[in-house]
């Protein structure tokens, strides 16, 4: 009987613990990133029990049943989170990155830091964050991303070239954009040699050819510690570039997708049919127009609507990443295809990547990263380009007879303006005009690691950069330049290959309270290219264009080309800590190259650098504030090696004589030799500050920096008995000077979300000398106006220095002129000041009048999260700088020869004194001055981007892991006084000192699109 009453009393006892497991069910979830990346290994804790799990390679995870008990859920680099569980069975929880994330490992030249030990200048620019807007080429994706760094989109053609100064202008005629290290693979992005050959114009991007969808990391070194490991190549700043790599666990493929559309931002307004015939009337002081003629011209032909259209934009990439515990694997395909808003201009790119990684043994290791890529163009020739005669599109849109129509009654394309200035159809030109490039570019390496020992590491890796380019250029008779000659062909064929070797040893070793990690490695590069460009006119028809360059009546004389030059390297670097709080990092790097003087072969490059973490210090730690505080300065010195090869040895130039009535070759010096041309030398100070505030919601870093370039590789005038007009040497020098502020915020940091990364930087350029030479002139800029010298260099001036007259607005009457430097002058003349004075206007009266150098440019970035929604909006600007607008002082004169700005109805006349435009004359005399310059001011939203993120439990039937839609809006709105295209436009490019020249520069669009990024 008591045996039975037990039994009785232990099924009581049992019973809610049987009900409550007859209720409830395993718990199970997913765990992924604010940005709806799954994330494996994430730690999933019963907070009241031991009892524990990881999430799998999907960022699942399984548990008991938990009615009412709380899971603590931590990952490293992510903020921990508790979720209390109320009898639910399935959780999706969403990390937020850890904003102090100070064991995040950022990549530096040959290895990998801590950002918490960092003790030079770097910025890193995060894979969430260079992916917030669709970009072309990797370079555009850095725009108002960091610090000090200013990206200039140079043109707005499809595959268009940008410009990136990183703390400014170093030299006056050396390249001065910054290195590419391409997952260990040096670049130098110089567009101008890099695609010079058949196509006439803005070159294509170079690193338009690597798909920017495969990165996950910049680095952007920018103080001469980051920077010095790369020594002769480092004065410009270093951009590292990561791409992907494979994780362990099954295979994760990857789908993203979007479509836009692009428009011009705006169009200039222009005088219509009408008011340009009234312009030529009063220009020509008699009746060209009879008012019946001009009442039946009306609006006559808008040649901007006919050469701008809506285009298409869009990209397709698939990619694949998975692997187990010793083999890694990521591969990707890649399809994009960017129409121009010019007509006829685009572009396309495809490319495959894959990256491999094996762990064959214990202590060996290797892998590769391999991509190959092909790019077609058309480009749109938007200004006139010398040498070929032909006028861009863009000019002639904005210059040629309103009146006319685009064809003849025949159906001929009208092909000239009838004003006096040879002027081709702008439509034709867009439509007719083949200027073609195709390029083909394998960029890749190979590499082993060896464990020597514990702490001792061996890597080797051979690479190669092979890139193989195309050109084609034809104009036809339907274009006038082609007109002329009956058909125009220029074909170019170009290889170029560079291959490098790098072996590193590495030791590190952790002792007591000390922490010390050496390098030591050899490097050697090579590089080849040869090219060949051959033209023939005079065809019989336009059939073939190009293809058939024999079938011209006139052959071109062929060129060709070799160039080649080799760098040899030895780089050492030692990284000490002591508690973890004192770090010091020295660098020396020795290079050796082909391109300099036979005395001056090998250069050396030592930099030193140390920072102090304050935050582990007690008297900062009782403060209860600072969750990071550290102080760093460094001092070191890089150097610049971009120039051709050759310069310091004695060439020959072929030339050609007729000896009796035979024509023939022979060769002369071509050029005067130094053997002691060598490096510009550039020394860098630098002091910052990192601090991180509130639990690691703030955070920012300060920088000052002092860099001084010395011994510049200067162009400088010989005298003429010496049988040449330039010799290179190094002569002069030059200085920048600036501050840098980074700020990231986490202003909200709930349910609702709200980050905020901001920064802003402040250069100063000053030439401090050129040695004997006086000034340095800048010759004429392209355009009818031909503006000569619009800059000079001159010591105590920035490099980028506009040079002029000084506008006085406009002679009124007959007393203005008798009592000014221009005697010879009538009422309606543009007046100009008499600088010296001394009653004569000549050219000791121009002064420096403008910069093209921005005294402040910056951006931000303010990103919202709320449940699956997220709302970014990037922003960018810049402000001080000075544009000389070529193409408004075209369309200010009143001529009437071609077709002038809206503006020039409200010219000077008798009846109406203007004080900005003069009256209308054939006379097309001009004198540059500050009435050309603009303020480049401008304040701009880059990229607006809302998107969606669908809940797990939609797609598990699918068996999709995440989906996320979005909608962009690129260039949605600029803020600007300046009256061009755009404040960004830059004619000549990547240079140095003409720099904020717009002359018919092709529009930067502004586009609308939408995407989906899909994992599965």
């Amino acid at each position: 009987m008591k045996t039975i009453l037990h039994f009785f009393a232990a099924l009581l006892m049992l019973a809610p613990l049987a009900q409550a497991q007859a209720q409830s069910a395993a718990v199970s979830g997913l765990v992924q990133s604010k940005k709806g990346e799954l994330l494996p290994g994430i730690n999933v804790h019963i907070k009241h029990s031991a009892r524990g799990t990881a999430t799998d390679a999907n960022g699942r995870f399984t548990l008991p049943a938990l009615p009412q008990d709380t899971l603590v859920i931590t990952g490293v680099g992510y903020i921990a989170q508790e979720i209390v569980v109320r009898n639910q069975r399935n959780l999706q929880v969403q990390l937020t990155d850890d904003a102090t994330a100070l064991n995040e490992v950022i990549v530096v030249g040959y290895g990998t830091q801590k950002k918490s030990d960092l003790t030079g200048s770097i910025t890193s620019i995060s894979e969430e964050q260079f992916k917030k807007s669709p970009v072309v080429s990797l370079d555009n994706g850095l725009k108002g991303r960091a610090a000090g760094v200013q990206v200039t989109t140079t043109s707005g053609q499809p595959g268009g070239a940008t410009s990136i100064r990183i703390r400014g202008s170093n030299s006056v005629n050396t390249g001065a954009e910054p290195l590419y290290v391409i997952d260990g693979f040096p670049v130098y992005n110089d567009n101008s040699a890099a695609a010079a050959g058949a196509t006439v114009g803005p070159k294509l991007n170079a690193l338009a050819l690597i798909n920017p969808n495969d990165i996950v990391s910049i680095e952007v070194l920018k103080d001469a510690s980051a920077a010095a490991v790369y020594g002769a190549r480092g004065a410009n700043g270093v951009v590292l570039v990561t791409t992907r790599k494979g994780k362990e666990g099954p295979t994760r493929f990857d789908f993203n997708a979007f479509y836009g559309i692009q428009q011009v931002p705006k169009k200039l307004p222009l005088l219509n049919a009408t008011d340009f015939a009234n312009l030529v009337n009063d220009a020509n002081g008699t009746q060209v127009y009879t008012p019946d003629q001009i009442k039946s011209f009306g609006e006559g032909t808008h040649w901007q609507d006919l050469i701008f259209r809506t285009a298409p934009e869009q990209n397709y990439q698939l990619g694949a990443s998975g692997g187990d515990a010793k083999t890694k694997y990521a591969l990707s395909f890649n399809y994009f295809n960017q129409a121009g808003i010019v007509i006829n201009s685009n572009f396309k790119r495809y490319a495959a990547r894959f990256n491999l990684e094996r762990q064959a043994t214990s202590r060996l290791s290797f892998g590769n990263n391999f991509t190959i890529a092909r790019t077609d163009a058309n480009q749109a020739l938007s200004a006139t380009a010398g040498g070929e005669g032909t006028q861009g599109v863009i000019e002639e849109a904005l210059a040629f007879n309103p009146i006319l129509k685009v064809r003849n009654p025949d159906g001929t394309y009208v092909l000239q303006s009838d004003r006096g200035i040879p002027m081709g159809n702008p439509v034709a030109t867009a439509k007719d005009l083949l200027n073609n490039s195709s390029t083909y570019r394998i960029l890749g390496n190979v590499y082993a690691n060896y464990k020597i020992l514990e702490g001792l590491d061996l890597r080797s890796s051979v690479g190669v950069d092979v890139i193989n380019t195309k050109e084609k250029y034809y104009a036809p008779r339907t274009v006038l330049s082609g007109y002329n000659v009956n058909g125009q062909a220029i074909v170019s064929s170009a290889n170029s290959t560079s291959w490098l070797n790098e072996n590193t040893l590495t030791y590190h070793h952790v002792f007591n309270k000390h922490a010390l990690t050496a390098l030591g490695g050899f490097t050697v590069q090579k590089y080849n290219r040869e090219s060949v460009t051959t033209s023939a006119s005079g065809f019989v028809n336009d059939l073939q264009k190009a293809d058939n360059i024999g079938a011209g009546a006139i052959i071109g004389a062929p060129a060709t080309n070799v160039n080649n030059w080799q760098l040899a390297s030895f780089i050492g670097r030692i990284n000490y800590a002591f508690k973890d709080r004192y770090l010091l990092t020295l660098t020396e790097r020795v290079d050796g190259s082909s391109k300099f003087g036979t005395n001056n072969k090998f250069g050396y490059f030592p930099s030193g650098s140390v920072a102090w973490k304050l935050s582990e210090e007690d008297f900062i730690k009782q403060l209860h504030v600072f969750s990071e505080l550290k102080i760093r300065a460094s001092y070191g010195k890089i150097g610049n090696q971009e120039i051709a090869s050759y310069q310091s040895l004695a060439g020959l130039s072929n030339m050609s004589y007729v000896i009796g009535d035979q024509v023939v070759k022979g060769y002369s010096p071509g050029n005067i030799p130094n053997s002691d041309l060598k490096w510009e030398s550039t020394a860098q100070t630098d002091i910052g500050l990192d601090a991180g505030l509130f639990n690691g919601r703030l955070n920012l870093t300060a920088d000052w920096y002092n860099k001084k370039t010395t011994d510049m590789l200067l162009l400088v005038n010989v005298p003429w008995s010496t049988g040449f007009s330039s010799a290179l040497q190094n002569i002069g020098s030059v200085q920048n000077r600036g501050i840098e502020l980074g700020i990231n915020a986490a202003i909200i940091d709930k349910q609702f979300k709200w980050n905020v990364n901001f920064n802003i930087a402040a250069n100063r350029n000053k030439v401090l000398s050129l040695g004997p030479v006086s000034q340095i002139l800048t010759g004429e800029i392209n355009g009818y106006l031909k503006i000569s010298n619009p800059v000079v260099v001159q010591a105590g001036h920035p490099i980028s220095s506009f040079y002029g007259y000084v506008s006085d607005g406009i002679f009124q009457t007959g007393d203005d002129i008798s009592n000014s430097a221009q005697p010879t002058a009538v009422p309606g003349d543009r007046k100009y000041k008499d600088i010296n004075p001394d009653g004569k206007l000549d050219a000791s009266d121009r002064k420096f009048i403008g910069n093209a150098d921005p005294k402040y440019f910056g951006g931000m970035t303010h990103d919202f999260f709320y449940k699956g929604f997220d709302l970014s909006a990037t922003f960018n600007w810049v402000y001080g700088n000075t544009i000389l607008n070529s193409t408004r002082a075209e369309l200010d004169l009143p001529t009437g020869q071609k077709n002038s700005a809206a503006r020039v109805k409200h010219r000077w006349t008798p009846t109406n004194p203007s004080n900005s435009i003069p009256r209308a004359s054939l006379n097309r005399a001009f004198l540059f001055s500050n009435a050309q310059l603009e303020s480049g001011s401008y304040f701009r939203l880059g990229v607006l981007s809302l998107g969606y993120t669908l809940p797990a439990s939609w797609l598990q039937a699918a068996h999709i892991q995440q989906l996320r839609v979005y909608a962009s809006a690129i260039n949605l709105f600029t803020i600007t006084h300046y009256t061009g295209y755009d404040p960004e436009g830059n004619q000549t490019g990547q240079g140095n000192i003409l720099r904020g020249v717009d002359a018919d520069t092709y529009p930067t669009p502004k586009a609308y699109m939408v995407g989906l990024n899909l994992n599965f």
